[in-house]
């Protein structure tokens, strides 16, 4: 069955207005998780390998899930934390209150408060609040992704001794030969701990790509959109796109590629080949 086409019928209107909805959540997330951030760290619940919840996290997935249904009824939603609700419905939120919580338990600074609105699997309205910045990004389909009040707009780049890649590997998975053909182009290589802060820096040119190993949906869900919409492609290792996702249940771990088109195929080149063979657990 081919994948659906991103929904562009829905009005502009109709995606300013969710996007508005998605903006507030972000800000009013990240105004908890700001003020409850501790430098010396705080109590970290485990959840699996590598894998970790805090108090704050229940709290603010608590607060966008209200603050979102609230406003739309009707719509699904998808968090890190807690039970879904109507996943069949054709808008669903997908959020992570807190990515990079690990980060936030230890007192690190990186981490952020991710909302995105899906129309039938594919990002229609986004947004991301990020620290250390403590600055919202938003991106909604063919409207544009923005820093604040900034338009993002990528520029082409190389892949070679010049470039800085992120790069998230799924823990308790020790198999990293793919690592050696990314350092084969001299690229530098960053795991900052928290893929919406790095998908943003590729969609403000900080970084010239991020390839990971790991990621649930709820991970990149908004922040896929700001890089597609900055001018970036966001896609599996082998060159295809992610969205729209079939189902809303049960997605595992989904690996992919962010750049600007003018190095992503050569990452695609390079990474292609070890798709098939990625010992990454499905769930």
């Amino acid at each position: 069955m081919p994948a659906r086409q991103p929904p562009r019928e829905i009005q502009p209107s109709h995606r300013r207005e969710l996007l508005d909805t998605a903006v507030r959540a972000a800000l009013d997330g990240g105004r908890i998780v700001s003020r409850n951030h501790d430098p010396l760290g705080q109590e970290l619940i485990r959840k699996g390998t590598g894998d970790f919840v805090t108090a704050v996290d229940l709290e603010v997935e608590d607060l966008l899930r209200k603050t979102i249904l609230e406003q739309w009824p009707e719509h699904g939603f998808l968090g890190e934390e807690h039970p879904p609700h109507a996943l069949d419905a054709d808008f669903v939120w997908v959020v992570d209150p807190i990515d990079g919580t690990s980060n936030f338990g230890r007192g690190l600074g990186t981490f952020a408060v991710s909302v995105a609105c899906l129309y039938r699997g594919a990002p229609l309205a986004t947004a991301v609040h990020c620290f250390p910045e403590d600055v919202t990004y938003h991106a909604a389909l063919d409207l544009g992704a923005f820093r604040g009040t900034q338009r993002l707009e990528l520029a082409a780049t190389s892949i070679d001794d010049s470039a800085i890649l992120g790069l998230q590997w799924h823990r308790g998975v020790q198999q990293l030969p793919y690592i050696e053909d990314l350092l084969s182009t001299g690229s530098r290589i960053r795991n900052l701990g928290c893929t919406v802060v790095q998908l943003c820096d590729v969609a403000t040119g900080r970084l010239d790509g991020n390839v990971q190993e790991q990621g649930r949906l709820w991970d990149f869900a908004a922040a896929a959109l700001l890089v597609t919409e900055a001018g970036g492609r966001f896609t599996s290792w082998a060159g295809d796109d992610i969205f729209p996702v079939p189902t809303l249940e049960g997605v595992g771990h989904l690996p992919s590629i962010a750049a600007h088109p003018s190095i992503h195929g050569s990452l695609c080149e390079l990474l292609g080949p070890w798709q098939d063979r990625l010992d990454v657990p499905p769930r």
